[in-house]
C-alpha cells in the first residue's frame, strides 16, 4: 500500500470537511470572540487567557463536528462516497482511521487553535509567560472536542442519516454537559466526593486548568476523558471494520 493512497483519501476528505463556507467563517468568529473576551479583561496569566478564549470556542467546535463531522459522514454513506473510497486498495481499518482524522481531529485542532493564534499576536507578553501551560490547556480542550466528535461520528455510522445524526449529536452534547453538572450537584448534595469528582472529570479543560491554578486534581481525573476518547476511537474502528456494511 502506497502512502500516496492514504494521502489522497485524507486530502480529499479534509478538503470536504474544511470547504467554505463553514470553517473559514467559524474561525473568524471564534477568533474574534475569544480575543475580545480576553482583551477586555486585565488578564496576566496565559492559562486564564487560554481558558477564557477556548471555553466558548469548544461549543463552536462541537457544533461544527456535529454538522461537518457527523452529518457530513452520514452524507458520505448516503451518497456512496464511502464506497468510492473503498475502491482504492485500502482496508476498512485504515479508512476508518483516516475518516476519524479528517472528520474529528483536524477540525478540532484548527478551530481551537484559531483564538490562540490571535491571542499570541495581541497579547504576546502574556502568552509567552507560560506557553507550555497554554499548550497543555489547549490539549485538554482538544481531547474534550475529540470526545464529542467521536461520539457524533458513531451516531453517523449507526444512523446513516444526515438529519438523524445531526440531531442526535447536538442532543448528546447537551446531555453530556447536563450529566456532568447533575453528577457534580448530586455529589455535593449527598456529600459524595467520588460522584462529584466524576462529574468534574467529565470536563477535562477544568481539570487541567485546576491543576495549573489550584492543584488537588487526581491523576485519574486527568485521564478520564482521554480514556473515553481512546475507547471511542477503538470502538469506531472496530465497528467500521467488522459491523459496518456499505451499500
Amino acid at each position: 500500500m502506497s502512502l500516496r493512497t492514504y494521502y489522497n483519501i485524507l486530502y480529499v476528505d479534509v478538503s470536504d470537511v474544511l470547504r467554505p463556507p463553514g470553517l473559514d467563517v467559524l474561525i473568524l468568529l471564534v477568533a474574534a470572540l475569544g480575543s475580545a473576551l480576553v482583551t477586555i479583561q486585565p488578564v496576566t496569566s496565559p492559562v486564564v487567557a487560554t481558558r477564557i478564549a477556548l471555553d466558548p470556542t469548544l461549543f463552536a467546535a462541537a457544533l461544527f463536528l456535529a454538522v461537518r463531522g457527523s452529518a457530513g459522514m452520514a452524507y458520505l454513506i448516503q451518497s456512496g462516497i464511502v464506497n468510492v473510497y473503498l475502491t482504492y486498495p485500502i482496508g476498512k481499518v485504515p479508512l476508518a482511521v483516516l475518516l476519524i482524522i479528517s472528520r474529528v481531529f483536524v477540525p478540532s485542532l484548527i478551530v481551537l487553535a484559531a483564538p490562540l493564534v490571535i491571542l499570541t499576536l495581541l497579547l504576546s507578553s502574556v502568552m509567552l509567560k507560560g506557553p507550555e501551560k497554554a499548550l497543555g490547556l489547549y490539549l485538554g480542550f482538544f481531547f474534550q472536542a475529540s470526545l464529542y466528535g467521536l461520539l457524533f461520528l458513531l451516531f453517523a455510522l449507526r444512523s446513516r442519516s444526515q438529519s438523524t445524526s445531526g440531531l442526535l449529536s447536538v442532543s448528546a452534547y447537551f446531555a453530556y454537559v447536563a450529566l456532568a453538572l447533575i453528577l457534580q450537584a448530586i455529589g455535593r448534595s449527598i456529600d459524595n466526593e467520588l460522584v462529584r469528582k466524576v462529574g468534574d472529570a467529565m470536563y477535562l479543560p477544568e481539570m487541567v486548568y485546576s491543576s495549573y491554578m489550584r492543584g488537588g486534581v487526581e491523576t485519574w481525573q486527568i485521564l478520564f476523558v482521554p480514556t473515553i476518547v481512546v475507547f471511542l476511537f477503538v470502538l469506531i474502528v472496530w465497528y467500521f471494520s467488522r459491523r459496518f456494511e456499505v451499500v
